[in-house]
């Protein structure tokens, strides 16, 4: 059995969403293998357990899974053109973000929009993808049906962890994704492996001091490529839930009604959990009042473990049974402009559930 510790430690919002990409990549490739956990140590290191697995056939699941996205007729590298004229543009008919679809002025383009996405899903399904076909659901859509003052507000219908920031125009697909894909396809197996768990760290997109490949999972700094990959797969362990008349929701988000969170909410379990048993935690009911009630408390500034022996005792006793000790919560920082702005994941702090 091959026991890998991830890169970083339970502070790092980087490190937990690796933890569940990694994990997804790995199940995809041998079901039933799989469990993730926590050190017991002072400062708990994210570790993925495979059993029957060795630490190459895990590498070779991460290089096999991107290699795929890095395919011309991958779902990652299919463009779409939307409007006419000094109007037209192109984007990633994928990205959750984009601004291109005027279904008033241009109402041919949200069906083209729709059968471009739909054939590549009809694709996945007779793939057997269904890690893509998760991912996708975590990333999110534009919501075409969300207006604000009669403007339209395609990003309500996105993930909040998608922070890819949107400087003169760039969107998440096109220019993040699908680079990162065609880079990381041609690195050697054992290198994304290296750097996944730490051993390396080499930024192939941007090392510069201040690298954004990190993609708003920490703040601005070098990032190996490779890790920051696992963590953007790990998006689709979040599925947003879509609404006709508000904000879509994105777990561990706080608010959840607000397009820029101040708070993500990560669960730290006690032992060995299945990737799916960890699934049914972050779609849960009692983990979304636990989001709440976190983030209600550090805005009062009255945070502390008590919490989960009031307001929060009968979540308490659920989620321990589902094998959560802890929570860690995530101030977000939101910097940049008005029209381009960033989120910034900070520094986590443990909240054990005693």
């Amino acid at each position: 059995m091959a026991t890998l510790t991830i890169a970083g430690d339970y502070t790092s919002a980087l490190t937990h969403f690796a933890l569940y990409g990694l994990s997804l990549m790995v199940e995809q490739k041998h079901p039933g293998t799989i469990t993730v956990g926590w050190s017991q140590e002072g400062q708990p290191c994210a570790q993925m357990h495979a059993e029957g697995v060795s630490e190459e056939e895990i590498a070779e699941c991460v290089h096999s899974y991107v290699s795929s996205l890095a395919a011309e007729d991958s779902w990652v590298n299919v463009d779409q053109s939307y409007g006419v004229g000094k109007e037209a543009a192109v984007f990633s008919p994928f990205s959750p973000r984009i601004r291109g679809i005027d279904a008033e002025k241009y109402p041919d383009d949200w069906a083209s929009h729709q059968k471009t996405r739909q054939a590549h899903l009809d694709t996945l399904i007779e793939r057997d993808d269904l890690l893509s076909l998760l991912w996708i659901s975590g990333l999110g859509e534009p919501s075409y049906w969300r207006f604000e003052a009669k403007a339209p507000r395609p990003d309500h219908g996105a993930s909040r962890w998608e922070m890819k920031t949107r400087n003169k125009g760039q969107e998440f697909i096109k220019h993040r994704l699908r680079l990162m894909c065609a880079d990381l396809a041609t690195w050697e197996p054992s290198a994304m492996l290296s750097g996944i768990t730490g051993q390396t760290l080499y930024d192939s997109l941007d090392n510069k001091p201040d690298s954004r490949t990190g993609t708003g999972f920490t703040v601005p700094q070098p990032t190996d490529t490779a890790l920051a990959f696992c963590a953007l797969v790990g998006i689709a362990n979040f599925p947003v839930i879509h609404q006709i008349h508000r904000i879509g929701v994105t777990p561990g988000a706080y608010p959840y009604n607000a397009l820029h969170p101040r708070l993500m909410v990560l669960p730290v379990s006690s032992g060995r959990v299945t990737p799916a048993r960890l699934r049914t935690v972050l779609r849960s009911h009692p983990y979304r009042r636990v989001v709440d009630e976190v983030g209600k408390a550090m805005e009062r500034g009255s945070l502390s473990p008590d919490i989960f022996v009031s307001e929060l005792a009968d979540e308490k006793a659920i989620l321990r049974e589902k094998g959560v000790q802890a929570f860690v919560a995530f101030p977000i920082a939101k910097v940049g402009s008005d029209s381009a702005p960033e989120r910034q994941v900070l520094k986590g702090s443990a909240i054990p559930l005693g």
